[in-house]
């Protein structure tokens, strides 16, 4: 796990001004210094290395790292093999590496580290570019392939690690962090509107290609881009199965699942420094814990966001199952008084005025996770995997009506009456006949879209038109993959830059691709039923996790108490930003509005936290990266 950077001249008059332009006082080449600014906006990526090379003269690689894997300086990046030809900057862990070293030493390849960067490199030098689809793993990386001129890019299938790039003045730079993109082109400093738009109203954010810089860009999951002295070229290498299995009962289905997850956590302990938990009171990192059990007794720590006195505090649960498996438990608490400076420096990280507030407990936790370990496994993809949102209820009851099973959806939908009662379950089914009124009407009678002024007035509250994909039959895993090319990757955006803050590497046994495409050939029916989701994950661990756990229907995921926190402490959450003085100048937002909204939300007769959350991030982004 690391942080990246580089630089590729695309055209030849470039290339050659890289090779020889006059050197500045420190002894360092134009190209070097650049590479070291990139490298010094993002230290905490990579605390325990730091390398550049220059790779002749066309293109210039950086590398931070944090190191996991053989931790000897001989695997330090940038790494190259072969006299140079192939040298590689690379972000994440490739699980499979020693399986898949076995193989290219019997093609005759030998190795002179035991990291899975030199695997990595040595894939390519095999396989080209068709490698990654060997890989099982997470991974941002950058190869330049001297012997073809060529830089070559790869993005992870699902958009764990993160690879932003730009086309600026004949040259390709890309890095972890668009902060060090900035740092040698600090014109690209230009908001997205749109982008800042769709976040504000739908929370639709790292999941398309435009980041919130105007002209700088982010690789989609899933996808390999090439740089040459041509120009840019992206290609997509991996999809979803689309076909399912119907065959298949539930009961070998439920044990095939359980045998997946256990060999996904085996290759994601693979580690040389200490391994921990992120532990709530849901059955995803329960059965994270419970079947790490079933090979594995190091007492490990877990880490468990804490709100003393909540109800939906879940800190005294996961402390009892963490001392049933013999782990060592790790409350943290999370307190109203830190959620301004922890926005401030979040935002900083996160790069845009993110939509969840769940980034606060996660920050919370990896700060608190530093000091005993480096590397903390996480539930985060399970929910959109296997129907885990209360939402799938709507459409589970769409395709029931659609093949005309009405007894089958008015069991769902009675069901849903015993969990919820009449008035959402009925709102919740509503959805499935699509959207009633537009989202804009929908806010207007809400009282939040007259709030915003300016550029963001009127601004898209979609998603763009995305490219055709091969269709799904069954309509319940039609919208997982929605899910999981959409929300999802919005969640692993912050996942992976709080983690990084922290200099953590967060590994996420869900999200292993033979899983993934597993779980995508079962029915629908087996994941969500009996107004359940995640139904065929509580079936294949029922032997292993506890029945309080699985049958335990008041989880609410990452709750924040912020709506509280902005009625009862306005002075020290809301007004230092909104309120300020900058903010009213910046045109924004309508200040007599935004006054009226905030005044009605404090008097308790409507709830605009979320919104009232990210009218701060929004100020705070434009406070950090545009003033």
């Amino acid at each position: 796990m690391c942080g990246i950077a580089g630089i590729f001249a695309i055209d030849d008059a470039t290339a050659a001004r890289n090779l020889t332009c006059d050197a500045p006082p420190d002894g360092q080449s134009p190209l070097a210094g650049e590479l070291n600014r990139m490298l010094d906006t993002m230290p905490y990526r990579g605390p325990d290395a730091r390398g550049i090379d220059l790779c002749g003269g066309r293109a210039g690689l950086g590398h931070l790292r944090l190191s996991i894997l053989d931790l000897r300086p001989e695997s330090n990046q940038p790494f190259a093999i072969d006299d140079g030809q192939y040298v590689v900057t690379y972000n994440g862990e490739i699980f499979n590496y020693v399986e898949l070293r076995a193989e290219l030493e019997a093609a005759g390849c030998t190795f002179r580290t035991a990291s899975d960067t030199e695997v990595l490199v040595r894939a390519y030098a095999q396989w080209g570019p068709d490698c990654v689809r060997r890989f099982n793993g997470m991974w941002a990386l950058a190869i330049y392939d001297r012997t073809r001129d060529v830089l070559f890019c790869s993005r992870d299938r699902f958009g764990i690690k993160p690879l932003n790039y730009a086309v600026h003045r004949g040259r390709f730079l890309f890095a972890s962090e668009i902060k060090a993109i900035l740092a040698v082109a600090p014109e690209l400093a230009r908001p997205n509107y749109a982008s800042l738009s769709r976040l504000l109203r739908a929370s639709i954010g790292a999941r398309l290609e435009e980041t919130c810089f105007d002209s700088i860009k982010r690789l989609l999951p899933a996808h390999n881009l090439t740089v040459s002295r041509y120009g840019v070229k992206l290609e997509r290498y991996w999809d979803y199965p689309t076909e399912v299995d119907t065959n298949i009962t539930p009961a070998d289905a439920a044990e095939a699942l359980r045998q997946h997850l256990i060999e996904s956590l085996r290759l994601r302990m693979r580690s040389d420094v200490p391994v921990g938990i992120t532990l709530s009171g849901g059955v995803d990192s329960s059965s994270i814990a419970c079947l790490l059990r079933t090979f594995c007794r190091d007492p490990l720590e877990t880490f468990t966001a804490s709100f003393p006195g909540e109800s939906f505090d879940e800190a005294p649960a996961a402390g009892r199952l963490a001392e049933s498996l013999g782990l060592h438990a790790n409350p943290v608490p999370v307190e109203a008084r830190e959620l301004l400076p922890a926005l401030r420096e979040i935002v900083r990280h996160l790069e845009a005025p993110i939509h969840t507030p769940a980034v606060l407990p996660l920050w919370s936790i990896m700060r608190a996770a530093r000091p005993k370990v480096t590397v903390l496994l996480e539930g985060q993809g399970a929910d959109e995997l296997l129907a885990g949102y209360y939402t799938n209820f709507a459409t589970v009851v769409a395709d029931r009506v659609r093949r005309g099973r009405l007894r089958a959806a008015a069991e769902e939908l009675g069901w849903e009456l015993r969990r919820v009662g009449p008035r959402r379950a009925l709102l919740l089914a509503g959805r499935a006949a699509g959207p009633l009124w537009s989202h804009r009407l929908f806010r207007q009678l809400r009282g939040d879209e007259s709030v915003y002024r300016g550029p963001l007035a009127g601004g898209p509250a979609d998603e763009p038109p995305l490219p055709n994909r091969p269709p799904i039959a069954d309509r319940l895993n039609a919208s997982l993959r929605q899910q999981h090319e959409g929300r999802l990757v919005d969640l692993l955006h912050y996942g992976d830059v709080i983690s990084m803050a922290h200099s953590i590497e967060s590994r996420l046994p869900f999200l292993d691709h033979r899983l993934v495409e597993f779980c995508f050939r079962l029915p629908g029916e087996l994941k969500y039923r009996h107004g359940h989701g995640k139904a065929i994950l509580k079936q294949a661990v029922r032997g292993d996790v506890p029945a309080a756990v699985l049958d335990n229907r008041r989880k609410l995921g990452f709750v924040v108490p912020i709506a509280r926190w902005f009625r009862q402490q306005p002075a020290e959450t809301i007004e230092p930003v909104l309120l300020s003085e900058r903010c009213r100048d910046r045109g924004l937002f309508d200040a007599a509005r935004l006054q009226r909204a905030l005044a009605a939300h404090r008097a308790g007769r409507v709830d605009l936290s979320n919104n009232i959350y990210r009218w701060i991030m929004t100020e705070l982004w434009f406070e950090e990266f545009i003033d």
